[in-house]
């Protein structure tokens, strides 16, 4: 069970159940040690443990052996999850049946299923069944019992009538036999061989009253997400991955440090990643690759900044490393102009700002003001220059000018100078 999860929209369920039925909330989040803040994302994860202490807990402040059944009972099909949502947008309830139990994993991911899927469809002995093939269903028979209860109630919701003919449960019969009765109305076998609802093959055919493939196919997008998420979370590459994250930045994430933080010892590791066909530095590399497109896309770090993020203590190292992933530069990705661009922009814009100093030195000689051919951007120039004119004489002013604009230039031209050098040297080095 140590690895099992559910959703948090069932926990959070299930505590309001409880809570609606006497319960203190205080006491239930207590003593199930669920933190209140995850159950408000109904995509977020509950370890299977914790669900189990607070159906214990919920059972005893309630007073109430049959809270299982009773959530099953409550809950509609649409109002557990996205995969509820998935089930009415179906045509039909055999296509709701296929869809429903190929996310299921997505409201309760139980480890041990004997087969890819938990719940199946077989004949035997001329009959037809749906059987769930969880392991060791009687460590916590509460689930089987929302699981059927939550199928049973909501087709006699949506559909003219119950496709249930019976229900057989491998737990023995509890105290509380009577709400079995009451909630699924039909005959109920304990101590059975299977976990398992005797159905009506016809009801597969039965069409939902809401189909909708437009809505089917935006739902579908969304739980395949959900997923892969769910399925990476579990391998050892993703529980890798998510101990590396906020160690990233530090540029050494050895395989020891993570190692230890799983419980393992260096080559347990390397051989659980291996049998993944990964090893650590591919899992590494392809946080740092998903990482530095995360932090670029969003815009809010510069490259260096993305670089130190995700390890890398030289940007050179780093650029490289993108180039590699995504076969461009961080600043062609990202839009910005390549490097050698950006400095020749600034000695470009020192020449044009001296060559406008100085021709404003001449003009103010010769004309006293600024000649129609310049742009009227020279004003900000001109403006000045007629000011010192009026207040100490127009030569002064010109040499002020010419001085100006010398020094602009020379700026301009040592620019261009360290551009030629830096070429010179990139040429020599390859």
């Amino acid at each position: 069970m140590g690895k099992s999860t559910i959703s948090a929209a069932l926990a959070r369920a299930l505590l309001e159940l409880a809570v609606s039925k006497g319960a203190s909330r205080t006491a239930l989040v207590e003593r199930s040690r669920i933190d209140p803040r995850r159950l408000q994302d109904p995509d977020n994860r509950i370890p299977l443990a914790k669900c189990v202490a607070l159906m214990r807990t919920g059972q005893e402040l309630c007073n109430e052996p049959a809270l299982g059944l009773q959530l099953g009972e409550s809950l509609g099909i649409a109002e557990l999850s996205i995969v509820g949502l998935i089930g009415q947008a179906c045509e039909t309830l055999g296509d709701t049946f296929v869809q429903v139990n190929r996310y299921s994993r997505l409201v309760a991911d139980i480890d041990g299923a004997t087969t890819g899927d938990r719940f199946v469809l077989r004949r035997e002995g001329g009959q037809f069944w749906l059987i769930d093939t969880r392991k060791k269903p009687n460590d916590f028979p509460e689930l089987t019992e929302f699981s059927f209860a939550r199928m049973v109630c909501a087709s006699r919701r949506g559909a003219a009538e119950q496709f249930a003919k019976a229900v057989h449960v491998t737990h023995a019969a509890p105290v509380y036999r009577a709400e079995y009765d009451r909630i699924f109305q039909v005959p109920v076998v304990f101590e059975s061989d299977k976990n398992a609802l005797l159905a009506d093959e016809e009801w597969l055919t039965l069409r939902s009253p809401l189909a909708s493939r437009y809505v089917f196919g935006i739902l579908s997008e969304r739980a395949d997400d959900l997923l892969k998420s769910l399925q990476s979370s579990k391998s050892t590459r993703g529980r890798v991955q998510t101990l590396l994250m906020p160690i990233l930045h530090t540029g050494d994430p050895g395989v020891n440090t993570i190692a230890g933080k799983m419980g393992l010892n260096r080559q347990a590791l390397l051989g659980l990643l291996r049998a993944e066909g990964a090893t650590f530095e591919k899992a590494v590399d392809e946080l740092r690759h998903k990482m530095a497109l995360e932090y670029l896309n969003g815009k809010k770090v510069s490259v260096n900044e993305a670089a130190y993020l995700v390890g890398f203590s030289e940007s050179a190292a780093f650029s490289g490393a993108f180039k590699r992933w995504t076969g461009r530069s961080p600043g062609e990705y990202t839009g910005r102009p390549p490097l050698a661009k950006r400095l020749l922009l600034q000695p470009v814009a020192f020449l044009l700002f001296g060559s406008f100093w100085l021709l404003e030195a001449v003009a103010s000689l010769s004309t006293g003001s600024r000649p129609d051919w310049m742009p009227p951007q020279a004003d900000i120039i001109a403006v000045p220059i007629s000011w010192v004119s009026s207040k100490v004489g127009p030569r002064v002013a010109a040499a002020l000018a010419f001085f100006v604009g010398i020094f602009f230039v020379s700026l301009a031209l040592a620019g261009f100078i360290s551009l030629l050098r830096r070429s010179a040297k990139v040429v020599t080095e390859t």
